[in-house]
Parts: C-alpha cells; structure tokens; sequence
C-alpha cells in the first residue's frame, strides 16, 4: 500500500493531469465593459473614478476552473489600464487591493503598468490620480504594485507589508527513492537542472538560490525606498523582515499615507483630481457584473473553448498553491 501511495503521488507531483472535457455551449463575452457602481450625485457629470480591482493571488497566466478560464492579473490590469487610457474623462483610479501578493514578474509588471500609465497621461497633459486602497490585505507584491500609487490607504483592520522573496521548490528525492523511481537527467553543464526536486541539492546550488533571492529582495527594497516619501534604503531594509503590519504600524512606519474605508477613498480620489463629482465605474465582463464597490471587477476572458472537466487531478496545484515552482512576492502563512 506504501508503494501504491507514493507511485501515485510521484505520478501527480510530475505534473500529470487526468481530465475528461466536455464541451460547453456557454455564451461569452471577452471584452470588459464598463459599468457604473455609484451613479454622480448630480445631472450631467462625465467626469469618473476607475475603480480597478486587484484581488487573490497575483498571476501573469490564466487559470482554469470546473467551468471557467480566468484571465491573469496582469492581463486584467493591462486590459484595464488600456480601456481607461482611451477614456478621457477617467480622472482618477481606486485600486482595490484585497491580495497576499504572488507572483514575482507579475508584480512588478503590474507596477510597471500602473507607472507608464500615469506617465504617458500626464504627458498628454491629462494627469490622472492614482490611489491604493487595501482592504483585508495587501501584502508583499500587493504591497509592492500599490507604491505605484500617489498614496497608499488601508481599512483599519488590514494587514500590509511582508516585504520580502520566498521561492517554493518541492523536494522529492527522499519519496523517489523510498518507492524506487528514479528520473535520470542529462544535461549540458552542471548547473542545466538548478533546484531539480528530484536530487538533493549541493552547497554550491543553494548558494546560486540564495543569491537570486538576495537580488530580488533588494529590488523589492529599492522600489519601496524610491516611491514612499520619509523611507530610505536602510530604513526599508529595517522593516523588511517578511513581516505584515496592521495598518496603524503601517502608518506609523511610513508604509501607507492613511487608514481609510473605502467609501472615503474614493471622495479623496474625486478631491485630489480636482472635480467635485464623478461616477464610480468599474470594468467587467458583462455575464460577471454584480454591482457595487465591494464587488470584484474584472474577471477573465475565456482562452479557450468552454469545457466541463468532469475528472480533473492537477498534482502542481493539489500539493501547492502554485501551478511550479518559483519565486514569489507572497505572504505564506
């Protein structure tokens, strides 16, 4: 039974994915549209407020559910950013952020995104307010896209920060050998299978690991010292432990500007854009839109046929939360 037990845990974790498809007749809409979440208060208002969401886990690829594919975070973003780019009556962005961060490159994509945005809008010479509200969490690559913001708001019970690199690799060597399966490789130079989970790993490889994660934990470093007013490297670093903060010692510590509800960050955005009163929007699929602003604000456009997977087994994300291994900007509790 041991034997059983661990052929087919070695059959999962080699990314193996049983599934039976059948295909669905389901309507889908990939554009995002937008909608109005909170109407102006008065007649004849074109001026908005974007409400862009940014919520679990932060992915550069799409994700596939029982009956739906979602599209990436930075897909989202970017397709976000693009419609608002075009609509010149878009006066300010809420970013909504309700995330443990995730992904490295996505993060710091979106980042990229949010800051080219604002640059090529005030170029134009329509200057555009970017602020972050976190709601529950905004930690790590959260945290590290909302310093792209012009200020950074947390409701009073969230937690932020965690600014730090884990890299996730599963060691299956121990397992393989127990139940006598082996994976014979054969490479060009030593170091072709860095962080293979199928072998121990020399003094040598950690050290090459440890010294990526040293790199991008001191852009994640940089980036903070660079955007937040009152914060230098050395006081970055202070703080930089992988630890979360609740949002009162984020204020304190000079990682966000304000505690703030939601509802206020929004009057803040229409004040510090100079217009008295906008519409609340927010970009969705049109057969996924709930209304208000506590609702989520972009979901994926299909990548492929519709389907019913009727038996799916995915190793990669049964074992971890992720779909490989890799390093993260993520708070992992």
């Amino acid at each position: 039974m041991r034997r059983f037990i661990g052929l087919m845990l070695f059959i999962m974790v080699t990314g193996g994915c049983a599934f039976i498809s059948v295909p669905l007749p389901l309507s889908r809409q990939a554009k995002m549209q937008e909608f109005v979440t909170q109407p102006p208060k008065h007649f004849y208002v074109i001026d908005k407020v974007l409400l862009l969401d940014i919520s679990g886990e932060i992915t550069g690829e799409a994700s596939s559910g029982l009956l739906s594919e979602r599209a990436s975070t930075l897909a989202d973003v970017r397709d976000a950013l693009d419609k608002a780019e075009k609509d010149e009556h878009v006066k300010a962005i809420v970013l909504r952020i309700n995330s443990p961060g995730g992904e490295v490159t996505a993060s710091d994509a979106i980042y990229e995104q949010i800051k080219r945005f604002k640059k090529k809008r005030a170029d134009e010479k329509r200057p555009v307010v970017i602020l972050a509200s976190i709601l529950s969490a905004g930690a790590s690559g959260a945290y590290y896209l909302a310093v792209a913001a012009d200020k950074i708001y947390a409701h009073p019970t969230a937690i932020t920060g965690s600014i730090g690199v884990i890299a996730m690799f599963p060691e299956l060597a121990g397992l393989t050998r127990k139940i006598g399966v082996d994976v014979r490789v054969i490479k060009s130079a030593e170091h072709k299978d860095l962080g293979s989970m199928w072998r121990d790993w020399t003094p040598a490889e950690q050290k090459i690991l440890q010294e990526m994660v040293t790199d991008l934990y001191d852009r994640f470093v940089g980036i903070v010292a660079e955007n937040r007013p009152g914060l230098d490297r050395d006081k970055v670093r202070a703080l930089a432990d992988g630890r979360v903060y609740t949002a009162k010692q984020a204020v304190e510590n000079h990682l966000i500007d304000e505690i703030a509800y939601l509802d206020d960050v929004i009057e803040k955005a229409k004040k510090q854009a100079g217009v008295p009163d906008a519409a609340v929007v927010t970009y969705r699929r049109a057969q996924e839109f709930q209304g208000g602003i506590y609702s989520r604000s972009a979901v994926a456009a299909p990548q492929a046929p519709p389907q019913l997977n009727l038996l799916q087994i995915n190793a990669d994300r049964a074992l971890s939360p992720w779909r490989q291994p890799g390093f993260y900007y993520l708070w992992m509790p």
